[in-house]
């Protein structure tokens, strides 16, 4: 149904249909990807399983258990627009552009949130947001050579997310594959961390899907924790018996040149040898960390047998590693704090919801997709940002959601999606102008540690390029097909209140949210005071693209 009031004759006409019909199509969107969403959910079919709001009103109990016991007040819940940002930002990696956002915050029907969740879960960039993050987790962000192709990983990576592969399985092929790196995307991970007899490897298999660092019982026994030296080499001993292999084929030119690289294993009795700290050498076999042994000899393929025992479907390691990561990812923290250091040194803040979730992500087939559900539809990921300054205690809490730096790809892809700076040429153009500008952003915000933010640290390289960079330039170019150039032609159009549409429009693109009264009535007055009301809008959005609330998730 139409907004009344409209002259269909009138230019004024013109955007608002634009928006109606944006809306329309948006909810129709969602609401059939819902629908998709839905029906491939066994919870649906299934009722012994816990529906999601269930499952999100118990982690709210415990969660309020612990505001309750440490007389903390929460914040209050986020508002739409807070939310909707936060909620791409995390599952699609980008703000929504314009138009999503317009819609969603129009939109007064009950339970939307839910639904736009379950929208985001079936959006196309939802296993690209996801791949890009584990690409990082991987193998880092530097080029590590010839022997590591990044893009056959990420292409892999996007594959098992999109079709909701449990993770466990995903593990298993990452720890186990074998063949060409270019054919299967999973070996990239192994091939990049192959140095040094496989150390690099054996500390990052640990941390990433068991949650244990065990990295510094290399040399010696971990002085806090249980780990031991044994354990540490114990890991690596599976790794013994890979050989990698160049292969060549002939080039356009009929010459031979690089083709790929090969992993293979071979079956093995070797064992591991290591210094001790009492000048003794130690020897180690394949041993899990749990204890669990394997065969000494070469009936087996020792990677394999280490897949399937992290892989294993009762594996707690596995399951608690993954859903603390992911707690994380949503909140800003996890109930273990780093993420990947578990032991009795350094307790969950909240171990019986850590477990109950670990355990319910076990029951689920190790579904993803299932658990962002339930972390999402929590009080907890639902609090706003906005508090006085929280401290240690608060934090540990989730007493309000923490302010998470947007990682490079994430700022990257946002300020595309809010300016639309790449497009204005043929299409082949705007893809390569989008990928030499990427490759900048990547060189200039991050850093190669392989983990997610925790803190922004501002550099002047970054600074400048999100000053005056190409690519901040062309954010604020007026041709034909830019984002302002669009806007201001859209604006005329309009019989009532040019300015206002204008200014609410680039608070909607960078933002996700509608400007405050104070600030519509602030940036009105600079429209008017100046004959070049496109050299206002510059600066104005200039100035949002630039400030704290956009290039934080909040």
């Amino acid at each position: 149904m139409k907004p009344r009031g409209i002259d269909r004759t009138s230019g004024e006409c013109v955007p608002r249909v634009r928006f109606w019909v944006g809306v329309g199509i948006f909810l129709s969107s969602m609401l059939a990807i819902a629908e998709k969403s839905w029906a491939g959910d066994e919870t649906a079919s299934n009722p012994s399983r816990p529906d999601p709001s269930a499952r999100a009103r118990s982690i709210d109990r415990s969660i309020e258990e612990g505001w309750k016991k440490a007389g903390i007040k929460p914040a209050k819940v986020a508002s739409d627009e807070e939310f909707l940002r936060r909620a791409y930002l995390d599952l699609v990696g980008r703000i929504p552009n314009i138009q999503e956002a317009r819609a969603f915050l129009q939109t007064r029907e009950n339970g939307k949130r839910e639904k736009l969740i379950d929208y985001l879960l079936g959006h196309p960039d939802y296993p690209k947001n996801f791949a890009t993050q584990w690409s990082v987790l991987l193998v880092g962000r530097s080029n590590q050579g010839r022997n590591v192709d990044r893009a056959a990983l990420t292409t892999w990576l996007r594959k098992q997310f999109g079709s909701s592969r449990p993770w466990n399985e995903v593990v298993y092929d990452l720890v186990s594959s074998t063949g060409s790196n270019r054919e299967n995307g999973a070996v990239n991970y192994v091939l990049a961390h192959l140095e040094f007899g496989a150390v690099p490897l054996t500390s990052l298999t640990t941390r990433l899907f068991m949650g244990q660092q065990i990295q510094c019982t290399q040399c010696h026994d971990h002085p806090s924790n249980e780990w031991k030296q044994i354990d540490f080499w114990g890991i690596n001993a599976f790794f013994k018996g890979m050989k990698t292999r160049e292969i060549r084929k002939p080039d356009a030119t009929g010459l031979e040149a690089y083709d790929h690289t090969e992993l293979t294993d071979e079956p093995t009795d070797t064992y591991v040898t290591f210094d001790r700290r009492n000048g003794l050498v130690g020897v180690a076999f394949p041993r899990f960390l749990d204890g669990r042994k394997i065969s000494q000899g070469t009936d087996v393929v020792r990677r394999a047998e280490l897949g399937k025992l992290i892989a294993n479907p009762n594996n707690e390691f596995l399951a608690k590693a993954f859903v603390n990561r992911m707690w994380a990812h949503f909140l800003g923290r996890g109930f273990v704090h780093p993420v990947d250091d578990f032991g009795s040194h350094n307790p969950p803040s909240h171990p019986e919801l850590l477990d109950n979730l670990a355990r319910e992500f076990q029951q689920s087939g190790y579904d993803v997709k299932r658990l962002c559900r339930w972390i999402m539809l929590s009080r907890a990921y639902q609090l706003t940002s906005i508090k006085a300054k929280a401290n240690e205690q608060e934090e540990a809490l989730f007493a309000g959601m923490q302010l998470k730096p947007l990682s490079p790809e994430q700022l990257f892809d946002s300020l595309i999606t809010a300016t639309s700076a790449h497009k204005g040429g043929a299409n082949d153009e705007d893809q390569r102008r989008r990928d030499a500008w990427l490759k900048q952003f990547l060189f200039a915000f991050a850093n190669d540690e392989a983990e997610e933010s925790t803190s922004f640290q501002g550099t002047i390289p970054q600074a400048l390029m999100m000053m005056n960079g190409e690519l901040m330039q062309q954010a604020l170019s007026s041709k034909p097909g830019s984002f302002l150039g669009q806007l201001v032609a859209d604006a005329q159009r309009q019989s009532r209140t040019p300015d206002s549409y204008m200014v609410d429009s680039l608070y909607l693109a960078a933002l996700s949210r509608h400007p405050s009264a104070k600030e519509l009535g602030q940036a009105r007055q600079y429209i008017e005071a100046y004959p070049d009301s496109l050299q206002v809008l510059q600066d104005l959005f200039w100035a949002l693209l630039n400030s704290n609330e956009f290039i934080l998730n909040h």
